[in-house]
């Protein structure tokens, strides 16, 4: 049996305890890129998709990743792997929905 971590208390969670993608995440995947660069790069890109960075609405993570998706090669593929890992967390859900087990 593997023993999946929980999310901390408050947090949402979605199938087997993983949260789903969120402008938080995608920060946190251009920190481990970007390090002390990030800042200016997350910057422009709420610019580019006006949002505050404060959203939590699946709609906003999708702008951020087609921004990051078009935006230069190293940036683009760090927006495909959010990309992937939400289309992976959505497919999941569905099927757990559709098999009717509890998360």
């Amino acid at each position: 049996m593997i023993d999946l971590p929980h999310p901390p208390p408050g947090a949402t969670s979605g199938p087997y305890g993983l949260p789903r993608p969120d402008l938080d995440e995608a920060h946190q995947a251009l920190a481990e890129i970007y390090a002390e660069i990030t800042d200016r790069i997350w910057t422009q890109i709420l610019h580019e998709t006006g949002l505050s960075g404060r959203e939590t609405d699946p709609d906003s993570l999708d702008r951020v990743i087609e921004a990051m998706q078009s935006g230069d090669p190293i940036t683009a593929l760090c927006g495909r792997s959010l990309a992937i890992r939400v289309a992976a967390f959505d497919a999941i859900s569905t099927d757990r929905e559709l098999i009717g087990s509890p998360a």
